[in-house]
């Protein structure tokens, strides 16, 4: 729970919204805005398949695929950002080795989605890619080295709160996603990873009856 709650919304995007602050008053606003671009892009993705599937059951049976996981890309895609300028040499934009470790946890995070059944191997891995790309974004575009640390290491007190499970689940997320899928999709109900796999039984207790 612990891992998993290190992609949680209620921890990241406190964390992004310190960075972000940091870089802007460093001056580095084009770094910024490349940043917040990108991670815009990639939230409205997650969301988008979310919303497609709990509002109109848009998904996939066959890699047992029903939304991209938002904790999976939430770490992937800011705490390599963070960790590879607050761990880069006076002078340098960012460490790779800080990159590389912000990476490791975004994929134990996807892993820990895994073992808590909340997403399947193909959502976590379309998470991962997703955060991933949003991270290579960001540093391609970013020109200075990295801003003062103060801000920063501040912001990794952040991460500390993974360790309690109230406030990582401060923000209902997922209670929004359904609001929105059902007022746009107009359906009562949502739906459920059990609808995806429903036509697959039923074809099977089918065939099974035949034979």
């Amino acid at each position: 729970m612990v891992i998993t709650h290190l992609g949680a919304a209620g921890i990241m995007l406190p964390l992004f919204l310190l960075i972000a602050a940091e870089l802007w008053l460093a001056g580095q606003k084009s770094d910024l805005l490349a940043w917040v671009l990108a991670m815009s892009a990639g939230g409205a993705i997650v969301l988008a398949s979310k919303i497609a599937f709990i509002g109109w059951g848009w998904g996939s049976a066959s890699l047992n695929f029903t939304g991209i996981s938002g904790h999976t890309m939430l770490a992937t895609s800011i705490l390599p950002v963070w960790m590879g300028r607050l761990l880069a040499e006076p002078g340098c934009r960012f460490s790779l080795s800080g990159v590389s470790l912000g990476l490791a946890i975004g994929a134990a995070v996807g892993v820990s989605r895994l073992a808590l059944g909340a997403h399947s191997p193909s959502e976590v891995m379309a998470g991962w890619l997703l955060g991933l790309a949003i991270s290579l974004a960001a540093y391609k575009v970013m020109r200075h080295r990295r801003a003062v640390q103060g801000v920063a290491g501040v912001a990794g007190a952040f991460l500390l709160l993974a360790f309690s499970p109230s406030w990582s689940g401060y923000f209902p997320t997922h209670k929004w996603e359904v609001g929105i899928a059902l007022a746009l999709s107009g359906h009562a109900q949502p739906h459920v990873r059990q609808d995806l796999h429903r036509p697959l039984r039923e074809s099977a207790s089918e065939f099974s009856w035949r034979e």
